[in-house]
């Protein structure tokens, strides 16, 4: 369906469960939750949207955009709603908890960067040399090379820096322990946030959502059906 902001979203479980919207990073969109939309719909409410720019929602690639599309999604969706990010979407996860606090029950922030510039250099350089659009579309829901390119770049760009202290909610930081871009900011991310928590999955990697799906949905769905403020 598309909603909000014209994003297009997938949504699965009871409306009359909490609410949990799921945010995909730079590859695939939306379809990066199917695990998580099937195994998490019987206790959440369960929304997975493409951010602007990628899969079936209109662009351009843009994070601030995102963050103002997520906004309003989550103020369209009986706030507060726990929120989950992926990598950018993370981010853009980070940067909405922090402008609405008051919208934002609990968050979780996998395989995140504060700085991609900093410790994501290595996946920058690589979607920045493909060549191939070909190979490119079997790894990302975006639809030209352009909009991959100007992924990268708000990626590159992108800073949580004075973003992590404002988050009010109950946080907790995941990060798969062969991730090696992202494991080295989980604690610096924690110690950023006021009410926040580590927990780094071993055998795993960047993609902890879709190859470790199993561990991952037990994090999750523990943490959020926990008590709210026992983040630490």
């Amino acid at each position: 369906m598309t909603g909000t902001h014209n994003l297009h979203t997938e949504s699965r479980g009871d409306p009359a469960n909490p609410t949990l919207i799921l945010l995909h990073g730079a590859g695939a969109a939306s379809r990066t939750w199917k695990h998580q939309l099937s195994a998490l719909s019987d206790r959440f409410h369960l929304i997975a949207p493409d951010l602007p720019g990628f899969g079936r929602s209109p662009g351009p690639v843009s994070l601030a955009a995102s963050a103002e599309a997520v906004a309003e999604l989550v103020a369209h969706h009986n706030a507060p709603v726990h929120l989950c990010g992926h990598s950018m979407g993370a981010f853009v996860a980070a940067r909405v908890a922090a402008e609405h606090p008051e919208g934002i029950s609990k968050l979780v922030l996998c395989g995140a960067n504060i700085k991609a510039a900093e410790h994501g250099r290595r996946q920058i350089a690589f979607y920045r040399s493909r060549p191939g659009w070909w190979l490119m579309k079997m790894l990302s829901d975006l639809p030209t090379r352009a909009a991959l390119l100007q992924m990268v770049d708000e990626a590159e760009a992108s800073d949580l820096t004075d973003v992590l202290p404002r988050i009010q909610a109950p946080t907790l930081v995941v990060c798969g322990r062969r991730d090696r871009e992202c494991v080295v900011d989980v604690q610096p991310m924690t110690d950023a946030i006021p009410n926040a928590r580590a927990l780094i999955v071993p055998h795993t990697g960047h993609l902890l959502p879709v190859t470790g799906a199993k561990a991952f949905n037990a994090i999750v769905g523990a943490f959020y059906g926990s008590v709210a403020g026992d983040a630490k």
